[in-house]
């Protein structure tokens, strides 16, 4: 047994350099090579605890505690350790009946007074908690979990910024609570505060080149914020870190597909799928990619996940029916597609908070703000540059395909959908002593400075810049919501191109309902709601049509379909730039496309894009009613086309 010694110092060391599983597995190892060595069995079930495998973690502290019992004694660790693994399992009565027996017999110990504090929050006796807490910092200031509750009792009470400043206690250290940065940065998320989160975990992993979750999390928010190029690498080191990890294959899999390397990405999750393969969101992802056919070997190996689908976190499960649904079009069952369409929408619908009084409120106020004499009467000007363009229009309207074509230009830079729009325009005066509140929590400009127009334009075309990898004449920006903001954009960029992209408005929204987004487009999951957006959107446009008629270019995608050519040199005209034939070969274009239409833009031009809704129509009853006379009004704009059902 001389290696027992041996073996502990090396599961510390993998502790230590927070390589958990690896830890984990030579710690289960050695329990069973040397079943009589009880360090073993404590070590397994700490790491359990560590590496969330909650179950097997109360199991083996149930055994060590059990053999405690036969021997007439009792280890505080063995204690604490059930305790907080009969929490974690959502037994919270048990768990609150064994913190508090350990309160009694030792009244000052952090741990304790914490996970009965994390008790009785769960039990919504908050002052109780609040106690406890104060006494277990007094008795530990810098003990993590005590720091880790407060901070949730914070948030309950709404003092989130409280909470991110005390959580980063427990971040900013070699030793980092990871459940602590997980909560800092779902905060910071909710505080639309994720440039301050992604450059402090830019900065740490800086310090702590070895910390995975520092490197990981910065690659997360840098692929979130579309910044693709310095996303990589952060993910190539979290795996190199963590080869094992089939969540980080995973995202880099998603990253790659979204800069347009779909072998690599295929690679990628292929091998997340080897090593997790019953990955609902794997599965979906990599589904967008095949055709199915009943009875090949995806069609097998999604059936037999689809088997354990109750086995699956709600999230999972919501991957799983648009996976489904995907494979169930592909073999013709439109039916039961639809069904997990409808289901699976449902249940992400469920997920969030979504008030169309709310919503609706925007569509109304800015018409009633942004009209020609409100802005004649600011007595303003905006930037004169002429480098931003923007194609804006309904997501699936085919913006993607428009910038696809324009940034094949050499003289364009296609910059993908930019979320800063929003924040360069909060507070904008609009009248003599009017200001529009847009909404964004995090604005460019602070509230007192009250921003000029011109202030507000350059800002914009100086961010823009820095995405570029050098000087180009235009810069697209793709984000479709901007087609809230025609008249302001209008205003503070009066050169800047406004491209409104068009579709069929059931094309559109059947598009958009069959999407599992990533983030936003809370509107889409239900085809009433869906609906009623496309409604307010439509009188939207027909109003900055009519407010501001020089101020953007329409072109329908219908058209797009049926003349390439034709269409892509009336762009680049619109531009104010020399035709180049590059354009007609756009699907050859290497540039991220960081939208749910990555796949169709690195192909030719397909005729099936158009008028495929009516095969679905039976489905689609609810939407059809709420956009009424639209569907009509819009097919009477492209019947000179003859476009045939598909």
């Amino acid at each position: 047994m001389s290696d027992i010694p041996s073996l502990l110092e090396e599961i510390t060391a993998l502790e230590s350099s927070r390589q958990f599983i690896p830890a984990l597995d030579l710690a289960q190892r050695s329990m069973k090579k040397y079943p009589g060595q009880r360090e073993f069995a404590q070590v397994s079930a700490r790491l359990f605890l560590t590496c969330k495998k909650y179950e097997q973690a109360l199991q083996l502290y149930k055994m060590l505690y059990d053999s405690d019992a036969k021997n007439g004694r009792h280890q505080l660790p063995v204690l604490l350790g059930l305790a907080r693994s009969l929490f974690v399992n959502k037994r919270v009565d048990d768990a609150a009946n064994l913190y508090k027996q350990l309160v009694d017999k030792f009244p000052d110990n952090a741990d304790a007074l914490s996970g009965l504090a994390s008790c009785l929050h769960q039990k919504e006796k908050i002052d109780e908690a609040e106690e406890l807490v104060e006494r277990a910092l007094k008795a530990e200031p810098s003990h993590v979990l005590s720091i880790f509750v407060r901070a949730i009792l914070l948030i309950g009470k709404e003092k989130t910024q409280e909470a991110v400043d005390i959580l980063e206690k427990n971040i900013r250290r070699p030793d980092l609570h990871g459940d602590s940065l997980d909560l800092w940065i779902n905060t910071l998320n909710k505080l639309e505060k994720n440039r301050y989160a992604q450059d402090a975990l830019e900065e740490l992993s800086k310090e702590y080149p070895e910390t995975l979750e520092f490197i990981y999390g910065f690659a997360v928010l840098a692929n979130k914020a579309g910044e693709i190029t310095i996303a990589r690498p952060a993910y190539e080191k979290a795996i190199a870190l963590s080869p094992h990890n089939a969540r980080i294959y995973y995202e880099l899999g998603v990253l790659e597909r979204i800069s347009g390397e779909l072998e690599k990405s295929n690679v990628y999750i292929e091998k997340a799928l080897l090593l997790k393969p019953d990955n609902p969101a794997a599965l979906r992802t990599h589904g967008a990619e095949i055709t199915y056919e009943y009875g090949d070997d995806n069609y097998r190996r999604l059936s037999y996940v689809a088997a354990k689908f109750a086995d699956f976190s709600p999230l999972e499960q919501i991957h799983l029916h648009y996976a489904l649904a995907k494979a169930f079009e592909d073999v013709k069952d439109l039916d039961t597609a639809f069904r997990h369409y409808e289901i699976g929408g449902e249940k992400k619908r469920q997920t969030f908070d979504y008030n169309e009084k709310d919503a609706d409120q925007m569509f109304q106020k800015l018409p009633k703000a942004v009209t020609q004499k409100n802005l004649a009467l600011a007595k303003q000007t905006g930037c004169d540059s002429e480098i931003p363009v923007f194609i804006l229009g309904m997501p699936r309207s085919g913006t993607s395909l428009m910038e696809q074509i324009l940034s094949s230009h050499p003289d364009i830079f296609g910059a993908g959908e930019l979320k800063f729009l929003t924040g360069i325009l909060e507070n904008i005066g609009v009248g003599k002593s009017a200001r529009l509140r847009i909404g964004d929590r995090d604005p460019v400009f602070p509230y007192e400075e009250k921003a000029t127009w011109q202030a507000r334009g350059q800002r914009y075309v100086e961010k823009l810049e820095k995405l570029a990898d050098k000087p180009y004449k235009r810069i697209v920006d793709k984000m479709p919501g901007n087609f809230n903001f025609v008249g302001l954009i209008h205003a503070i960029l009066p050169n800047a191109r406004i491209i409104h992209s068009r579709r069929h408005p059931v094309e559109t929204c059947l598009s958009a309902y069959r999407i599992h987004f990533a983030e936003g487009h809370q509107w889409s999951y239900r085809l009433r709601e869906l609906g009623r957006y496309y409604k307010r959107y439509w009188r939207l446009m027909k109003y900055w049509r009519e407010e501001f008629p020089d101020a953007m270019m329409e072109v329908r995608y219908e058209d797009n379909v049926a003349d390439v050519e034709g269409q892509a040199k009336k762009l680049i005209d619109y531009l104010g730039l020399e035709w180049n034939d590059n354009c007609l070969s756009f699907y050859n274009t290497d540039r991220p496309v960081k939208t749910a239409s990555v796949t169709q833009v690195r192909k030719p031009i397909y005729t099936t894009s158009t008028n495929r809704w009516r095969k679905y129509e039976k489905y689609l009853e609810p939407l059809v009613e709420e956009l009424g006379d639209i569907i009509d009004e819009y097919e009477a704009e492209i019947a000179h086309l003859n476009i045939p059902a598909q």
